[in-house]
């Protein structure tokens, strides 16, 4: 008779990411699931050695070889650390890549669940190889996640900020965050404020809900502060 096949391993988070984390090509993971086991999110961050669909193969392959675990292709996104368009979402233009001159690169995030229906999250970017993680924590409301995901994008922001010209010279606040149905799609806006010495600057961003709004919100934010932030580092 044929044994029967040996019951896959029970999936959790640390080891899912452990385990794409050994996929080739791959220089780190993250899986953002929700209170449950029911996978929002996964983030690959890579080397561009794969391409960024045989990644998604690859992720999608291996989590159901190895946990029985079937996910949406969707659910997964590839970023490349050389990659002059930033992230491998369609991020709007001007915001996101690294180039000669530097900028911002979502690299991350991730939400926990807190009591008292409130929610934590935490946003990474890398600036010129560095990674920097901001936190942020609200109450588990549609709007208040909204703010407090840009919250998290400003926190990581002014890490880098700190590390590079010191505290005290440049704050960053937010000043809003929307969602609008336009020309056939979902959108983001985010409105900040950056403080320069005695100065004041109004800034906005905006992206397209392309997978989940939470990464809108963060590239929104970015894409605001992105480039006045450059010109003062």
């Amino acid at each position: 008779m044929d044994s029967e096949p040996a019951p896959k391993p029970e999936w959790s988070i640390e080891g899912a990411e452990a385990l794409l984390n050994s996929l080739k090509g791959v220089v780190s993971a993250r899986v953002v699931a929700r209170p449950g086991g029911v996978i929002e999110e996964i983030h690959v961050l890579t080397e561009g050695d794969v391409q960024a669909k045989q990644t998604v193969r690859n992720v999608e392959s291996a989590l159901l070889a190895h946990f029985g675990l079937k996910i949406d292709h969707r659910k997964v996104s590839v970023a490349e650390t050389g990659d002059e368009q930033g992230v491998a979402v369609k991020a709007s233009e001007g915001f996101g890549g690294r180039s000669a001159e530097g900028r911002f690169l979502f690299v991350t995030h991730r939400v926990e669940t807190k009591r008292g229906h409130r929610v934590q999250i935490a946003v990474t970017v890398d600036w010129e190889g560095e990674q920097y993680e901001g936190e942020a924590t609200g109450a588990d409301l549609v709007r208040a996640r909204l703010e407090t995901t840009a919250v998290a994008t400003l926190a990581a922001i002014g890490k880098a900020i700190v590390a590079l010209i010191g505290e005290g010279e440049v704050a960053l606040s937010v000043d809003g965050v929307k969602t609008v149905d336009a020309f056939d799609g979902h959108f983001v806006l985010v409105a900040i404020h950056a403080i320069h010495g005695r100065s004041i600057t109004a800034l906005a961003g905006a992206a397209a809900v392309e997978d989940t709004v939470d990464r809108a919100v963060i590239l929104g934010t970015l894409q605001a502060a992105d480039r006045w932030v450059r010109g003062r580092i």
